[in-house]
C-alpha cells in the first residue's frame, strides 16, 4: 500500500501538477510564479531524498510521495495566483484615476450615524453611504444655475448640521424649508426685509451693536465703511473718490456712535447726515473738527474733508451718497431699526442666521449683505480669540485635518450667490487664514469666471485653501478646462495593426510575400476631457481634496433621500 501511494503521488506530481505549473508560468512570463513553483518543487525533492534515500523506512517513503505532491501543489497554487493577478497600472504618461471605495472611506459615514462634518454627496455605488467632510478648512462649490446646489448642498447641511450657521438665502427657500429643523439646535434669526421666506423677520443694524467705548471702534467703523463702498465688476468708480468716500463715511459713523444716544445709533443716521443741506453739512463738519472723540479720529476725518477744494469735496460727498443710496429703502430701514441678536451669539452657542434677499434685488441691496457678512467675520474672529484656548483649539496641519477631541465646530458661512457680495477683504483674509478664525467659509459660485472677475489674481486663494472643492457639470469652457487640467491624465495602451506586401522576380515566375503585425503604444489621456466634464450626468459631481484622489460622487436630494425624511417643510 505504501509503495502504491508513493508511486501514485509521484505520477500525479509529474504528470499533472508539474506540466500545469510550467505552462502557467510560461504563459504569464511570471517570474514570481516560476519562483514559487521551483521553491515548492525543491522543497518536495529535498524531502523525497531525505525520506526515501537517507532513511529507508516505509513510513518515510509514504511521506515522500505525499510531500512531493504537496510541494508541487504549492508551486501550482503560486502559479495560479500570479496568473490571475491584474497587470501593473500604467503610469508612464500620468497616473490620474478616480478614488476607489477604500479611498473614499475617509469621507463615508456608517449607516445610521449622524454626521459630525459637512455633507458633500453620496457614494455612487456599493453601500452608497453619505460622504461628509469633517475637516476645519473651508469648502468651495462651483456649479451652474439649476444644478441642485440648494437641494444637494445647502439644505442637507442646514437640516443635519449641529453647529452655528450664517446662510445667504437668495429666495428665502432655505429658511422656509429648514427653519423648523434648525430650531432643534438653537435660536433661528431670519433677516428678511422683503418678506419672501414666510418667516417672521428679525432686526439687525450693524451700528447698533457697536460699543462707543471699545478700543476697536475705529476698526469697526472702517470695516463698515469698506463694506458700504462697493462697485460691481465693470462698474468700478475712480479709486480716489472711493477711498475718500470711505474716510468720510468712517468719520461720520464714529461721530454718530460717540454723540448719539443708543436709539439713534443707526445706519439711517449716516444717510441723514450725508443728505443734509450744504450749509448744515458744513456745520456738521465743523462740529466734528472740534471733537476729541475716538482718539481724535472724528476730527481728522472732518479736517480731511474740509481741507479739499470745493470741487473735490463735492465729488467725495457725491460718491459717499451714491454708495449709501440703498439706505433710503423703507424695507431695509425697518429691518435695521435695532438689533434683536448679536452676531457673537453664533459663537457662544448653536444659532442660525438667514440673510434673505431676492435675486432681483441683489444688485441694489448687495451692500446690505456685505455689511452683515463683513461684520460677522470680524466679530466672530474676536470672539474665537477671546475664548479659552482649550475651548477652541486652532487646528494645525494641512487643509482637511480633522479637529482634535473636544474642539468646537467652527461657525459655518453658507455663502450662496457669493459673487453678489463683490470683493470683501475680510472674506479673502479669512479664506487665507483657514479655520484659525473659528469660522468655516463655504462660497457657492456658478463658475470660475465669477471668482476671477471679483478677486482677480487672488482667486487662487480660494482654490488653494479649500479643503474640499465640489463641482457639478460646468456650463462654461473655462471651468470645464480647469477641472480637466486639475484632474490630470492617466496612461492608456492602444494597439496598431500594420501589413506589408513584397514581390520579387525569379526567371519567368515571381514570389509575393505578405507580413502582418501589431504594436502596442502608450499615450496620455485626460481623466475627464472638457467636453466630458460639460456632459457629466446630472446626478453626478466631482469632489476634489488636496493630496487625495478625486471622487466621482452622487449628488444629494433632500426631498428624495431618506436621511432627511420628516425634517423639512415645503
Amino acid at each position: 500500500m505504501t509503495a502504491f501511494l508513493s508511486a501514485a503521488s509521484r505520477a500525479l506530481t509529474f504528470a499533472v501538477f508539474l506540466p500545469a505549473a510550467l505552462a502557467l508560468a510560461l504563459l504569464r512570463a511570471a517570474k514570481y510564479a516560476g519562483a514559487g513553483f521551483l521553491l515548492g518543487l525543491l522543497a518536495a525533492g529535498l524531502w523525497h531524498v531525505f525520506s526515501s534515500v537517507i532513511i529507508d523506512h516505509g513510513v518515510f517513503r509514504w511521506g515522500a510521495g505525499i510531500g512531493t505532491a504537496l510541494g508541487a501543489l504549492f508551486g501550482l497554487t503560486a502559479s495560479l495566483l500570479e496568473s490571475f493577478r491584474p497587470p501593473p497600472a500604467l503610469t508612464a504618461y500620468g497616473s490620474a484615476r478616480w478614488a476607489t471605495s477604500q479611498e473614499r472611506a475617509a469621507l463615508a459615514l456608517a449607516r445610521g450615524t449622524q454626521p459630525d462634518g459637512l455633507l458633500v454627496g453620496r457614494e455612487p455605488s456599493g453601500k452608497r453611504r453619505l460622504l461628509a467632510y469633517d475637516g476645519h478648512a473651508h469648502l468651495l462649490t462651483i456649479a451652474p444655475t439649476r444644478s441642485g446646489k440648494g437641494v444637494g448642498t445647502v439644505l442637507p447641511n442646514l437640516l443635519l448640521a449641529r453647529r452655528s450657521v450664517l446662510c445667504i438665502d437668495p429666495k428665502g427657500e432655505n429658511a422656509r424649508i429648514s427653519a423648523r429643523a434648525r430650531r432643534r439646535f438653537g435660536p433661528v434669526h431670519v433677516l428678511d426685509p422683503f418678506g419672501v421666506s414666510g418667516q417672521p423677520s428679525a432686526r439687525y443694524d450693524p451700528l447698533a451693536v457697536l460699543d462707543p467705548a471699545s478700543l476697536d471702534l475705529a476698526e469697526d467703523a472702517a470695516t463698515l465703511a469698506d463694506a458700504l463702498v462697493h462697485d460691481a465688476p465693470g462698474q468700478a468708480g475712480d479709486a480716489h473718490w472711493n477711498e475718500e468716500a470711505k474716510a468720510l463715511i468712517a468719520g461720520l459713523l464714529l461721530h454718530t456712535l460717540t454723540t448719539q444716544p443708543p436709539e439713534r445709533r443707526r445706519l439711517a443716521a449716516l444717510r441723514d447726515a450725508l443728505t443734509l443741506p450744504p450749509a448744515r453739512f458744513q456745520a456738521l463738519l465743523a462740529d466734528m473738527a472740534a471733537s476729541t472723540a475716538a482718539g481724535g479720529l472724528v476730527a481728522r476725518a472732518a479736517n480731511r474733508q474740509l481741507g479739499k477744494s470745493d470741487r473735490e469735496a463735492a465729488g467725495v460727498l457725491s460718491s459717499a451718497q451714491r454708495h449709501t443710496h440703498f439706505l433710503d429703502g423703507p424695507r431695509i430701514t425697518a429691518a435695521m431699526d435695532g438689533a434683536d441678536f448679536r452676531l457673537e451669539d453664533l459663537r457662544r452657542g448653536v444659532a442660525s442666521v438667514f440673510l434673505v434677499l431676492p435675486p432681483d434685488r441683489l444688485d441694489t441691496y448687495a451692500r446690505w449683505l456685505r455689511l452683515l457678512v463683513a461684520q460677522a467675520i470680524q466679530h466672530l474672529a474676536r470672539a474665537a480669540q477671546a475664548l479659552a484656548p482649550q475651548a477652541n483649539p486652532l487646528p494645525s496641519g494641512a487643509a482637511g485635518t480633522a479637529p482634535g477631541p473636544g474642539s468646537r465646530s467652527p461657525v459655518l458661512f453658507l455663502l450662496d450667490e457669493f459673487a453678489a457680495l463683490g470683493r470683501l477683504d475680510p472674506v479673502e483674509r479669512a479664506m487665507g487664514l483657514m479655520a484659525g478664525l473659528g469660522i468655516q467659509l463655504w462660497p457657492i459660485l456658478q463658475d470660475l469666471h465669477q471668482l476671477r472677475a471679483t478677486y482677480g489674481q487672488r482667486a487662487g486663494t480660494f482654490l488653494s485653501n479649500a479643503g474640499l472643492v465640489q463641482l457639478a457639470s460646468p456650463a462654461d469652457l473655462e471651468t470645464a478646462s480647469w477641472l480637466s487640467h486639475t484632474l490630470g491624465s492617466g496612461t492608456v495602451a492602444y494597439e496598431t495593426a500594420s501589413s506589408s506586401t513584397s514581390s520579387s522576380a525569379f526567371l519567368s515566375g515571381g514570389q509575393v510575400s505578405e507580413t502582418e503585425g501589431t504594436s502596442t503604444h502608450l499615450a496620455a489621456r485626460p481623466l475627464l476631457t472638457p467636453d466630458e466634464a460639460m456632459r457629466l450626468r446630472p446626478d453626478l459631481q466631482v469632489l476634489l481634496r488636496p493630496g487625495h484622489r478625486p471622487i466621482l460622487a452622487t449628488k444629494l436630494r433632500h426631498y428624495e433621500d431618506k436621511e432627511f425624511s420628516g425634517l423639512f417643510d415645503t
